[in-house]
C-alpha cells in the first residue's frame, strides 16, 4: 500500500477541520427565523449534501458508466 504525501494529509486535515467548523456553526452558530420547515431540523443540510453526493455517484456508476466506458476489444487491437 502507497504511503500518503504529505500534500493528501494536508487535504485530510483540511476536510476534517472543516467539517468540524460546520458541525460547530450547526449547532452553536447563529440561528436566523427559518422559512421552510425543513431548515429548522438539525444538520439537515450537512445530511442532505451526503445524501446527494451518494446519489449523484451511484448514479453515474450504475448508469453512466455503461454508457461511457467501452469493451476491452472495442477498437480492435
Amino acid at each position: 500500500m502507497k504511503e500518503m504525501s504529505k500534500l493528501q494529509w494536508g487535504v485530510v486535515a483540511f476536510l476534517v477541520l472543516a467539517t468540524l467548523f460546520s458541525l460547530y456553526l450547526e449547532f452553536f452558530g447563529h440561528h436566523e427565523e427559518s422559512h421552510h420547515w425543513w431548515s429548522g431540523i438539525p444538520m439537515f443540510w450537512i445530511l442532505f449534501g451526503g445524501i446527494g453526493c451518494a446519489v449523484i455517484t451511484v448514479f453515474a456508476k450504475k448508469i453512466l458508466g455503461p454508457i461511457i466506458f467501452k469493451k476491452e476489444d472495442y477498437y480492435n487491437e
